[in-house]
């Protein structure tokens, strides 16, 4: 592969079904602004330009996914995991319902709450957007070695790949215009990761879906990934697993969107070697009943909104990992950001692999489990004290919908009892393990009603994706609803 290649065209189908163009209307109404995003001219002719060439390959695309999803293999795949008579559908109408699967997955991106790039700091004292790290380094005087090492790489591939306007200088922007050319790196969560990108931080944002259709510009796989395993005459350094179909990505064959994607979606399981039925699994499946394997946290689609992400209007909700920052200061900083910002606030206890094993990253992520079924990926709930104080609200009349009453002093409680444990840990010079976290996470489930556990939107479920956040057990929709006073909020 060259630097300035990107990915194949091996399948899509014509997306002009009704229920997908509903899916993909915006309708910006918490927090909404006169427009729902800014770009710059530059990123604004780079989207005129991409919409109608991935619409295109996108098209052309169309049998081989057919083709794909009327295979044997897919088949047999899908009817064991979600039951034959999905299995047993048309292939057109079942491409179709995979399409629209795709169009409802969350657009995420990780940040450490701490960290020295974007942090939990610089974006409640920052500008009021999301930033880059080139935004960041920009503020905060950094010299970016120059242009020189991984920034230089980077800046070619967001150049090359994705056709970003180039700064001035090679890989070091000099001010915060040419910095602002470039947007941060989010991933479509296809494998529905329950806490959203883990492999980047314990604090992940989910876009506005609205501005992740329309200027979302995707790549098939992981493009710093490529870089490495792909674009270098170097390759021994790679770990077991890592090992892609370089020739499956080639910006010959175009990059897509998030309106026009099959061809990225085929593209990205030749790059990766994995069957289609993988992905289409964790999909059109009940939530968590494939279980993830640790290679399925790196398969996903990368995302660059080239748009300016205001707050609070870019971002929808708000995911924090429970083993990192439940009971924390850092965590009640989380809290009281997304309460300010109007956002509900997820919690999931995640990879939850323990502090003796350190983060996982991507070239990590392949031994996590060694590749058996490692974990279900399917525990989130809703944080009651944020949502409180937010516009969203359950709106099924399921009789077990909780009251709000003693939510708060339960919650606290919880809240008070990860505060002593990480406490007692440190006063004994050790972590806490991820077995201790699992049993207070289950503590947390039995204290707090069940309807607070979350399950991510899937395409009918809920009629307003660009509002709502997801479904809880009994079905009903979380959705930020206009003109609502917080303390009318019904839990």
């Amino acid at each position: 592969c060259e630097r300035s290649e990107v990915c194949p065209p091996e399948a899509a189908l014509p997306l002009s079904a009704a229920m997908l163009a509903a899916l993909l209307t915006a309708v910006v109404v918490q927090g909404a602004l006169a427009s729902p995003w800014r770009s710059t001219p530059w990123q604004r002719e780079l989207l005129n330009g991409l919409q109608d060439d991935a619409r295109h390959r996108s098209d052309i695309a169309a049998p081989a996914l057919e083709e794909v999803v009327s295979g044997g293999e897919f088949r047999s795949a899908l009817g064991d995991c979600a039951g034959p008579d999905l299995a047993e559908l048309p292939a057109a109408e079942l491409a179709q319902r995979l399409r629209e699967e795709v169009a409802t997955v969350e657009v995420v991106s990780g940040f450490q709450a701490d960290g020295f790039e974007m942090s939990l700091s610089e974006a409640i004292h920052g500008p009021g957007f999301f930033e880059s790290s080139w935004q960041v380094g920009v503020r905060q005087g950094q010299n970016f070695s120059g242009g020189e090492r991984w920034y230089g790489i980077q800046d070619d591939v967001e150049t090359k790949v994705y056709g970003f306007r180039p700064f001035s200088h090679h890989g070091y922007p000099q001010i915060m215009p040419e910095a602002s050319e470039r947007t941060p790196y989010f991933m479509a969560n296809l494998f529905r990761v329950d806490v959203g990108s883990p492999l980047y931080g314990d604090v992940s944002v989910v876009l506005k879906p609205s501005l992740a259709a329309e200027a979302g510009v995707v790549s098939c796989a992981d493009t710093g990934g490529w870089t490495g395993m792909c674009n270098s005459s170097d390759t021994s350094w790679m770990p077991d697993g890592y090992k892609p179909k370089c020739s499956a990505y080639k910006k010959s064959n175009g990059l897509g969107t998030l309106k026009s994607f099959d061809h990225l979606l085929l593209a990205n399981a030749a790059y990766w070697r994995v069957p289609l039925s993988r992905v289409a699994c964790r999909l059109l499946a009940p939530w968590g009943q494939t279980p993830l394997v640790g290679s399925d946290l790196i398969h996903y689609l990368e995302v660059m909104p080239a748009a300016e992400l205001t707050f609070p209007s870019a971002v929808k909700f708000v995911i924090g990992s429970f083993p990192d920052l439940f009971g924390t200061s850092t965590g009640a900083k989380l809290q009281e950001w997304c309460a300010t910002k109007g956002w509900v606030l997820l919690w999931s206890l995640g990879l939850n692999l323990g502090d003796d094993d350190g983060p996982a990253n991507f070239w990590t992520a392949v031994s996590l489990g060694d590749e058996g079924a490692w974990t279900a990926s399917n525990r989130r709930v809703v944080d009651p004290v944020v949502l409180a104080r937010t516009s969203a609200a359950f709106n099924g009349t399921s009789p077990q919908r909780p009251s709000p009453q003693g939510l708060g002093a339960k919650f606290e409680a919880a809240w008070q009892g990860a505060n002593v444990t990480r406490r007692v840990a440190a006063a004994a010079n050790h972590s806490v393990s991820n077995v201790t976290w699992a049993l207070s996470w289950s503590d947390l489930m039995e204290l707090l009603p069940a309807d607070l556990r979350m399950l991510p939107l899937q395409a009918g479920f809920c009629s307003d994706i660009e509002n709502c956040v997801g479904t809880n057990p009994s079905g009903d929709c979380l959705c930020y609803r206009a003109g609502i006073e917080t303390a009318e909020v019904v839990i």
